[in-house]
């Protein structure tokens, strides 16, 4: 009988170290990543000042790719967008986001060239300490962007003290007519220059600060510092503060709060020393985001209310607080198993008629956006 119980213990045991026997050739990390997704997005919107109706469709996909040789390497991100309005107008357009070889010479140093989407800044909703970044979309802050072609230099090194960890970003970005177009007619006024910007970021008790200078030989010179703090797991305080030397400046003060039902709060608000008041909103005719000067944007989400699996619902308010006019939007999202997300909303620009949101275009929409991932 224990000669029977041990041979069929044994065969068990030989089944079970077969059946969980890792091969480490198998799971061993590839060279290469690869991802992206797909989207289809119809806004259905009621136009100004005559109610009228109208659709507006945008298909995007964006492909990320990286590839991995010993010190080197080599990333690429491509999107590619078609906007189609009925009997008014159809475009398409596909930026390469990010395009650049980058080489990790030893644990502390590393080398890159190309072109590269940075993201500095603590900033959810705008960063204006972004000195070489293109600015957000409020309605999409979370909306790939396009980089500049630029070379950077990085220095990194960790401690084991209060200040755990010190790194160093030294960038230089050309601009011209044939290179960095936008950011030479936008922001050096269509005049070829050299820009440099450097960050030293640190991790200080606990708390992130970065200080950025950036100098130009066409523009004012530019200083920025941003910081944020967990002050519990579940609270976190974020600023920022740029300023144009000789000139105006922007800060911007957020917090994030997940509650313990799991409600997200993101709140910021932001101010422009150079934006416009109530009264000269009134006869501009700018569609850039954040031309007054100061917002506050508020966003809510909660997770799977009502216990609904892979389901929650948000809201979001932006306030332009010179003149009092608002974007609101209400929505819920849904994920499916198989990497497909929806996001359904309703959004009202509301407030007096001369005011930023109230003389928008589109006085309000229903949009559905729904997007596979791979």
């Amino acid at each position: 009988m224990y000669r029977i119980v041990l041979i069929l213990l044994a065969v068990f045991v030989n089944l079970s170290a077969d059946e969980y026997d890792f091969d480490m050739d198998a799971i061993e990390k590839t060279p290469y990543e690869f991802s992206g997704y797909l989207r289809l997005e119809d806004k259905a919107q009621r136009l100004n000042p005559d109610k009228k109706s109208q659709n507006y469709l945008h298909l995007e996909g964006l492909v990320d790719f990286s590839y991995t040789y010993d010190i080197f390497k080599f990333k690429t991100s491509v999107m590619g967008t078609y906007d189609y309005i009925k009997d008014k107008t159809s475009e398409s357009e596909a930026p390469i986001n990010e395009l650049y070889l980058e080489a990790k010479l030893n644990t502390n140093h590393t080398l890159l060239a190309g072109k590269e989407s940075l993201k500095w800044g603590k900033g959810y909703f705008a960063n204006p300490v972004a000195f070489f970044d293109r600015p957000k979309d409020p309605s999409q802050p979370t909306l790939a962007r396009e980089g500049y072609i630029l070379a950077k230099y990085s220095y990194n090194k960790s401690f084991d003290s209060e200040l755990k960890n010190l790194s160093f970003d030294f960038v230089y970005l050309p601009s011209g007519y044939d290179v960095n177009k936008d950011y030479y007619r936008l922001v050096t006024d269509s005049k070829g220059s050299d820009n440099f910007a450097t960050r030293i970021y640190m991790l200080l008790y606990d708390t992130d600060i970065d200080f950025i200078y950036n100098y130009s030989n066409e523009t004012n010179e530019k200083i920025g510092i941003d910081i944020s703090k967990n002050i519990q797991t579940n609270f976190e305080i974020h600023a920022e503060y740029a300023k144009v030397v000789d000139g105006g400046y922007d800060y911007l003060l957020g917090i994030r709060y997940l509650s313990d039902y799991e409600l997200t709060v993101i709140s910021e608000y932001i101010y422009n020393s150079e934006g416009l008041t109530k009264e000269q909103i009134q006869t501009s005719s700018s569609m850039q985001p954040f031309i007054a000067k100061d917002y506050l944007i508020t966003l809510l989400t909660q997770k799977e209310p009502l216990d609904i699996l892979y389901f929650s619902a948000y809201f979001k308010n932006m306030i332009n607080m010179q003149d009092n006019s608002m974007q609101n939007k209400l929505g819920v999202t849904y994920s499916f198993k198989n990497n497909i997300e929806t996001d359904l909303s309703y959004n009202l620009n509301s407030g007096k008629k001369l005011s930023e949101f109230g003389k928008k275009q589109v006085e309000d929409f229903l949009w559905l956006r729904v997007t596979w991932s791979f």
